[in-house]
């Protein structure tokens, strides 16, 4: 390995140190104050010696007092020391590359004993030195062929992330590892940079087992494989399509805990990475089946959710399966519905349109083939002597939802799931009257309570109203109890004119298939 000679590099860059001084001029600052004397101190050996004052030689200069004062004891001052890392922090991407490769270890040789500091107003400094080692793997990128000249500092850098206690210097060296890895990408250093991410998730640390205390991780080892969870949600998107799918399949296993927090993390890493546009190389099943994991988690109340999040990953998150592959994403929608109905049910009034704007999106993705193949069964079941029913088909399953839906009390609630069954309504056309008999019939319902009980009837008249359009009258009188006549009556008188005749085929099924519940 090269040694720190400051003469072994001609760097056009005259004095930098004088520039430092004009940058850290505030007396004031005991900061300031250390790295002038610092610079001052150096920029006399550089005479004495005649040595050019280049990058290089400040370089080699601040590593070599780093080492020696970081090792001594007393342990210097954490200005000192914070003095040296920031003008590592503006020497180092002036030095020349190539220079850099060959003395990447020994400078994070002489960082690595400084950064060790437990001392909170250490953290500062702690977060420079990391941007040190990053900025030193970045400028060697394009110079560098061979992982193993770069695996010890790479290893060193992400250490950071996942060991020290400080939040402040974990997020900024996830961040860093971030943009490493992002630098490697199309060079030999990129696969194996994100297989050492990955390798640390699944093999160095395991996550919190089901029967442990799910929400008070205490442990060291619990707490660097929330840790290391963290590093990985935040690299995800930037790793190789081979560890991100292993990692996708990881998560799987992860969310069968139901612990609250990974489960949390996990969906705010899946909601991230869909926000980004859809990529031909994700594995759609895969990306599908962990949300549908996540509703379900949500629907059968196993772990506690951030309703935010998970409306935001089904408002992102389908839309880019549905955009790649439609047919597998339809044939979740009965599950996403269910989860959202519970979001919107116990969800606080600040979220709760975040919810109902997922479950409008949803809506959008039903499509002509998934109506028609649930009037198809209406009509087959009408045609069954023995009274026997086949399975209900995949729009009926939605539709069934609804009715639950209007039983909402909250006022903020109720107008949006009015909201809600109207966008069905204009989706369904037609067909409304029957594969949304049991959500018409509980309308009418509403419609003839006091209004004492229910201040909310003009809104409902508007939603009977539109099916009756929609629909045709003559279809109505057959899913609504003989005493909401006279509602009908003045819904027909209302419409007047505007009144459309159903195709002959809907009034059949609607009519015939009275007596099936939906």
């Amino acid at each position: 390995m090269e040694t720190l000679n400051p003469t072994t590099v001609d760097d056009a860059a005259a004095n930098i140190g004088f520039s430092i001084l004009m940058r850290f001029s505030d007396s004031r600052r005991e900061i300031d104050f250390e790295i002038r004397k610092l610079i001052t101190v150096m920029c006399q050996v550089f005479r004495d010696h005649k040595a050019p004052p280049t990058p290089v030689a400040y370089l080699g200069a601040t590593c070599s007092s780093l080492g020696l004062i970081a090792a001594s004891k007393p342990r210097p001052s954490d200005d000192v020391l914070h003095a040296h890392i920031t003008i590592l922090s503006i020497v180092i991407p002036k030095v020349p590359a190539a220079f850099l490769i060959n003395n990447l270890q020994l400078v994070c040789n002489s960082l690595a004993p400084a950064l060790r500091s437990s001392s909170p107003s250490f953290d500062g400094a702690a977060c420079t030195g990391v941007k040190c080692i990053a900025q030193l793997l970045i400028r060697s990128t394009n110079c560098v062929n061979n992982w193993s000249q770069v695996s010890k500092p790479f290893r060193f850098l992400f250490s950071f992330a996942y060991v020290v206690s400080s939040i402040e210097v974990r997020e900024q060296a996830g961040l860093c590892v971030h943009d490493t890895l992002q630098s490697f990408r199309g060079t030999p250093l990129f696969g194996p940079a994100s297989k050492t991410i990955t390798d640390l998730l699944m093999k160095k640390y395991l996550p919190p087992r089901a029967e442990s205390n799910t929400d008070g991780v205490n442990s060291i080892d619990q707490l660097k494989a929330i840790h290391t969870l963290n590093l990985v949600v935040l690299c995800l998107g930037a790793m190789s399509t081979e560890d991100r799918t292993a990692v996708l399949v990881y998560f799987k296993d992860l969310l069968e805990l139901h612990h609250t927090y990974v489960t949390r993390l996990i969906t705010d890493v899946l909601y991230r990475f869909c926000l980004n546009p859809p990529s031909p190389d994700v594995d759609l099943e895969l990306l599908l089946h962990l949300i549908c994991s996540i509703c379900l988690s949500v629907s059968q109340h196993k772990t506690n959710y951030i309703m935010k999040t998970i409306a935001g990953l089904l408002n992102f998150g389908v839309p880019k399966v549905y955009s790649l592959n439609k047919q597998i994403c339809k044939i979740k929608l009965p599950i996403m519905f269910d989860a959202l109905i519970v979001l919107l049910e116990q969800s606080d009034l600040m979220n709760v349109q975040d919810a109902g704007n997922a479950l409008m999106c949803l809506v959008a993705y039903i499509d002509e083939s998934m109506i028609k193949q649930g009037v198809d069964r209406a009509l087959m079941n009408a045609n069954m002597d023995d009274g026997s029913q086949s399975e209900p088909t995949l729009i009926e399953k939605l539709c069934a939802t609804f009715p639950k839906l209007l039983s909402y009390r909250c006022t903020t609630i109720r107008y949006l799931v009015f909201e809600i069954v109207s966008t069905m309504f204009n989706k369904l056309g037609v067909h409304s009257s029957y594969l949304m008999r049991g959500t018409v019939k509980t309308l009418a319902d509403m419609q003839i309570l006091p209004d004492r009980e229910f201040p909310f009837k003009e809104e409902v008249k508007l939603l009977l109203e539109m099916v009756s359009e929609k629909c045709g009258l003559d279809a109505i009188p057959a899913i609504i109890p003989q005493e909401h006549m006279e509602l009908l009556a003045e819904i027909n008188q209302q419409l007047g004119s505007k009144s459309v005749d159903a195709s002959s085929h809907v009034s059949k099924a609607t009519t015939s298939g009275n007596n099936l519940s939906q």
